[in-house]
């Protein structure tokens, strides 16, 4: 069951920080002095040197910035999931690795020495199935 308030809670919080960010850029571009030699650019800094300009160019970049921010974060929380299950596969393989070795220690152990078969230890972790 998925827990609404945390997802509300996200949604505010990415709400803001697109928000912020978009707020930053119109900020950083109404200051460029380089800005003016790019078309596109050049553009939104004539917009930031109207009044309430800063706000409007804010507003045009909201959207931009906002897929840009949920992009980057849906590749690093696929990632992050990629690296979890990786290390989740990776710890099953040792576990079953050292079940191996612990069967074939207290086997070796007995009195008459018995070694496990390579066709007896794909049965005993199951993956004869």
């Amino acid at each position: 069951m998925e827990n609404n308030d945390h997802r509300s809670t996200w949604r505010f919080f990415d709400g803001s920080v697109s928000i912020s960010v978009s707020m930053l850029l119109a900020v950083l571009v109404d200051g460029c002095t380089l800005c003016s030699r790019l078309p596109l650019l050049s553009f939104l800094k004539s917009l930031t040197e109207r009044e309430d300009g800063i706000i409007i160019v804010a507003t045009l970049l909201l959207f931009p910035t906002t897929a840009a921010l949920y992009g980057g974060f849906a590749v690093f929380f696929a990632a992050k999931e990629a690296v979890e299950r990786r290390a989740k596969a990776k710890g099953r393989q040792e576990g079953v690795r050292a079940e191996r070795e612990r069967i074939n220690k207290v086997l070796a152990e007995t009195e008459e020495g018995v070694t496990l078969t390579p066709e007896l230890i794909r049965k005993l972790t199951g993956e004869d199935q």
